[in-house]
């Protein structure tokens, strides 16, 4: 279906994960756009270029362009979701994992007297303090992975209600079949 008349028809190029490959397609299908070139990046192994074809003058044109704008930033949601799924239960890992360490190690030398800055008591208080925040990863990383995890599915579970009533308005507007992706 290889056709440049940019007059007749209207092309979308994508760059997408080729986990996502399937569903861009179906998703864009229900838009009215036909899949009309599917290729490996040249670049990177795990993208693949997509590029859809549709014709210029279609009955609810308008209607579909919103639409398209409205999955689009639903798809990229759902991505962005995955991709800071856990950001502040690591963050906090992190964190409060690497001072423990380096508090107790400080207090370590303080107490064998390398560094002789605070001595036996400043040493004993350092790698306490270090191991109290090592501790509170322990015990609150959990809490917070699964508080993390809640929001996560909360969030994912409205994009995707979100995307399925435009997978619906989109199969009424072009005539398409209502079935669910």
């Amino acid at each position: 279906m290889k056709n440049n008349n940019y007059k007749e028809f209207d092309r979308v190029t994508l760059l997408i994960r080729q986990s996502m490959a399937e569903k861009i397609i179906e998703s864009y299908n229900l838009l009215g756009w036909t899949l009309e070139k599917k290729d490996e990046n040249s670049r990177y192994q795990d993208i693949i270029d997509i590029t859809f074809v549709r014709p210029h003058k279609i009955e609810n044109k308008d209607e579909l362009q919103l639409l398209q704008v409205y999955m689009e930033e639903r798809i990229n949601g759902i991505g962005k979701l995955e991709r800071h799924k856990h950001s502040f239960s690591t963050s906090y890992g992190l964190f409060f994992g690497v001072v423990g360490l380096m508090l107790a190690v400080l207090g370590v030398l303080f107490i064998l007297n390398i560094l002789p800055v605070f001595g036996l008591a400043g040493g004993i208080v350092f790698c306490v303090v270090g191991a109290l925040m090592m501790i509170s990863c322990a015990v609150f990383i959990p809490l917070i992975f699964k508080k993390e995890k809640v929001k996560y599915q909360n969030n994912r579970t409205i994009l995707e209600s979100e995307l399925e009533k435009i997978y619906h308005k989109a199969s009424i507007l072009t005539g398409g079949n209502d079935e669910k992706q």
